[in-house]
C-alpha cells in the first residue's frame, strides 16, 4: 500500500482472513456513488470486525479520489453513543483534505444527503514519537497543539437503512466537513494531561447555547483516545496529521441558513470556531 502523509494501514491479515468482507466491487462502487453525491448502501456486515474490512475497499477509492489522508476520525468515544450503536470500544476513519475547512467558513450544504453538526475536538501530531507512546504525558509530549473543532457528519444511508456500528465502521464513521479553529499549542499549557481533562465547550446555533461538553466524555480522557488509538496499531500517526478525537455532546440536524460556533475553555484559555451553514 502506497505511503500516506497518515499511514491507514490494512488490518493484520489474520483479523482479515476471518472478516466476511463485502465484495470489494460493491464498496468501491459505494465510494464512487458517495463521491457523486449518491447515498450509501447497506453492505449487509453483521460485526465490526467485518465492517472495518469492508472499510479499507471504500477507503481505497477515496484515497484515489481525494488524495492520501491527512487525519484519522476516532467515534464511538462515549459509552452513551456506544451503547446506542451496540458497540464496546471506538472505531475510526481516514479524514481528506478536502473534508477539512478553516473557521469562519461559509459551507454549503449541497451535496450533503443527511448532515449534522457537533462539537469536536482535535489535536496534531507533532512528534512520531507518538506511536511509542505509553501514558496520557508521553501522549501530550508528542502532541503539537489541541484545536477547536465542529465536525459535519453525513449519515448519507439510504432511506431504509438503520446505521449500526457495524454499518457505520463499514464507512469510516461517515466524516463529510470539518470546520477547524486556531487551537493551543500543547507546550503552552501548564499542566496539558490536568488541562485537556478539564477543557468544556459550549455549542451555539444562532447564538443560542444548545449544548455543553468536557474532556471527560471523550474515553474518560480526550488523551485516552489517542493512547487507544496507538493501541490498534491500524493507522501511522506522523507530524501534522491530525486526530479528531470525538463527539462532545449531541448530533444536531444540519440546515442550510444558520450560524453554527463552539466556544471551548482549556488551560484557562479560550479558543473557538464557527461555520455559516448555506445552501
Amino acid at each position: 500500500m502506497k505511503s500516506l502523509i497518515l499511514g491507514a494501514m490494512l488490518l493484520p491479515l489474520a483479523g482479515a482472513a476471518v472478516a466476511a468482507c463485502p465484495d470489494v466491487s460493491l464498496m468501491q462502487n459505494a465510494a464512487r456513488g458517495w463521491i457523486a453525491g449518491q447515498r450509501l448502501p447497506d453492505p449487509l456486515v453483521r460485526t465490526v470486525e467485518d465492517g472495518i474490512c469492508a472499510y479499507a475497499a471504500f477507503r481505497s477509492i477515496l484515497e484515489a479520489e481525494l488524495g492520501p489522508p491527512v487525519g484519522v476520525k476516532v467515534g464511538f468515544t462515549s459509552k452513551p453513543v456506544q451503547e446506542r450503536f451496540g458497540v464496546t470500544a471506538p472505531v475510526t476513519g481516514a479524514l481528506f483534505a478536502p473534508m477539512l475547512l478553516p473557521d469562519g467558513a461559509r459551507l454549503s450544504l449541497k451535496g450533503s444527503r443527511a448532515p449534522f453538526f457537533e462539537a469536536d475536538l482535535v489535536v496534531t501530531v507533532g512528534s512520531a514519537a507518538i506511536m511509542q507512546a505509553r501514558t496520557r504525558e508521553e501522549v501530550a509530549a508528542a502532541l503539537r497543539d489541541v484545536r477547536p473543532f465542529i465536525e459535519l457528519p453525513d449519515i448519507a444511508l439510504q432511506k431504509d437503512v438503520a446505521p449500526t456500528g457495524p454499518l457505520m465502521a463499514a464507512y469510516g464513521v461517515t466524516p463529510w466537513r470539518g470546520v477547524l479553529g486556531r487551537g493551543i499549542a500543547i507546550a503552552d499549557l501548564d499542566d496539558p494531561v490536568a488541562d485537556l481533562a478539564a477543557l468544556t465547550v459550549n455549542l451555539k446555533l444562532d447564538g443560542k447555547s444548545i449544548g455543553t461538553g468536557s474532556g471527560e466524555m471523550l474515553l474518560g480522557h480526550p488523551l485516552d483516545v489517542v493512547l487507544w488509538l496507538v493501541e490498534q496499531g491500524s493507522y501511522e500517526l506522523k507530524p501534522g496529521s491530525v486526530i479528531s478525537l470525538g463527539s462532545l455532546g449531541s448530533l444536531h440536524p444540519a440546515w442550510p441558513g444558520h450560524r453554527v460556533e463552539a466556544d471551548y475553555r482549556v488551560g484557562g484559555r479560550a479558543m473557538k470556531v464557527g461555520v455559516t451553514l448555506v445552501p
